[in-house]
């Protein structure tokens, strides 16, 4: 089977916390685990053959979680296609203008249904004693999300992540409006990440900021990627925070 059809399964049983192993491609033995913990393809023999059974375990983790994947059955066509983009958050960036009618309320449970794990150290960066090896999001950013980290993972070594601050924890959700003003804060939806605030002040441009170095070129490449927007990238500003949605 195709390789970025694996990542997809993987990712999908990653968020039933079935699967803990790497989103990297390979049918290995913690995949072929978490597959035989879905109900939906124990017992079932008609689904023959490995890839068969994998590609019915992420119909089924998609049908649990509100998408429709068509039947059950192995076969990855255009309608498990659909059910997987739509799950993954497919059609970034969306506009801060409709972020009611697309996100819902702010504050509501699916901003906070959403799980990232994190593949490096990660601390927060008020309490460098408090570790986190995962976060909460918006339900439909979070595939995206997950997405970036570990693509991030796989760019930077561990010093260079630690040097680029990437490993303080700035948040995430946070039921607040902007700072000095009145709307809400792309943080009151949980679709947005702070990195590293003491060394990216709201108010510093790239002169100061050090996520504006030219190190950091391919983190902010990865998010780009992925549709979220940098205000650093931008306008120069806040250059700790990334978002799921357009300016």
């Amino acid at each position: 089977m195709y390789s970025d059809r694996v990542k997809r399964v993987q990712r999908l049983l990653r968020v039933e916390a079935r699967y803990t192993g790497a989103i990297d491609g390979i049918t290995g033995a913690r995949t072929l685990s978490a597959v035989a913990c879905v109900p939906e393809v124990r017992n079932r023999p008609d689904l023959i053959g490995v890839d068969r059974q994998l590609v019915a375990a992420g119909q089924a983790v998609l049908a649990s979680l509100g998408h429709d994947p068509g039947p059950v059955d192995g076969h990855w066509g255009p309608q498990t296609d659909a059910a997987y983009l739509a799950w993954s958050g497919a059609g970034l960036p969306w506009r801060q203008a409709d972020m009611a009618s697309r996100f819902g309320p702010a504050g509501s449970a699916r901003c906070t249904a959403g799980r990232v794990t994190v593949p490096w150290r990660m601390v927060l960066a008020w309490d460098t004693a408090e570790v986190i090896t995962s976060f909460s999001c918006h339900e439909l950013v979070a595939p995206s999300a997950q997405r970036a980290f570990d693509r991030i993972a796989a760019i930077y070594a561990t010093s260079q992540i630690e040097d680029l601050g990437l490993h303080l924890f700035g948040g995430c959700f946070n039921h607040r409006t902007k700072r000095g003003g009145t709307s809400l804060s792309t943080h009151a939806y949980g679709i947005a990440i702070d990195f590293d605030p003491a060394r990216n002040r709201l108010n510093w441009g790239k002169d100061r900021a050090r996520l504006a170095h030219r190190d950091a070129v391919p983190f902010w490449d990865v998010w780009a990627a992925e549709g979220w927007t940098s205000l650093g990238r931008a306008r120069d500003f806040d250059w700790m925070h990334v978002q799921a949605v357009g300016l």
